[in-house]
């Protein structure tokens, strides 16, 4: 693992297949680049991958890799939020802030969300940003329904979704940008604190 990786997220890649090598590494340097700025051979020196592999595994080229790549990093979430099914809302927010956390720690804040700069590929990736598109929605429906199972009205509880990926997202930018986690810090405490209060009414 490279130093300063998104440990969470490429973790164990040396064991994965090429393929799946590949993907994995693609979402770390979507994460920190950008999918515009993210090339097959970045993608190809980072996972080790044999050169002339690429468009045996993804005969679609670099929008295939990418979008996959973008799906992966959308899973690794989604995987998390549908397996905390024990948690309370604001335990699973806080869970969800302290992945971010040391993934922004570990990378000294160079890691930010391969889904988002997915979605914001658009004008050259419509594919990539159709996926992005498709995770967030995915993420909101998880958070929307765990608020549902535990008695939050479906209409408040989707609009509450939607304000805990939209701050968490814009944290982890602010976090970037300031590099300091004290924005992330700051934003779970009041989504817990609302979760709460649309739970316990």
């Amino acid at each position: 693992m490279a130093p300063h990786s998104a440990e969470s997220v490429i973790s164990g890649s040396d064991e994965r297949g090429p393929r799946e090598r590949m993907i994995v590494h693609a979402a770390d340097l979507i994460g920190r680049d950008g999918v515009a700025a993210t090339s097959i051979g970045d993608v190809i020196s980072a996972s080790a991958a044999p050169r002339g592999s690429i468009y045996h595994h993804f005969p679609g080229g670099k929008t295939q890799l990418m979008t996959e790549a973008v799906q992966y990093a959308g899973d690794f979430i989604a995987e998390r939020l549908a397996r905390r099914a024990t948690l309370t809302p604001a335990e699973t927010v806080r869970e969800i802030g302290g992945v971010w956390r040391r993934m922004l720690v570990n990378t000294d804040f160079q890691f930010g969300c391969p889904v988002i700069a997915g979605g914001l590929a658009r004008r050259g990736e419509p594919q990539v940003a159709d996926a992005a598109a498709e995770i967030l929605r995915r993420w909101s429906d998880l958070i929307t329904a765990r608020l549902v199972v535990d008695g939050v009205d479906s209409e408040r509880a989707d609009s509450l979704a939607n304000l805990i990926v939209a701050a968490i997202e814009g944290a982890v930018a602010l976090c970037q940008t300031q590099r300091s986690v004290d924005p992330l810090d700051r934003v779970i405490a009041e989504l817990a604190a609302l979760c709460d209060a649309a739970v316990y009414r």
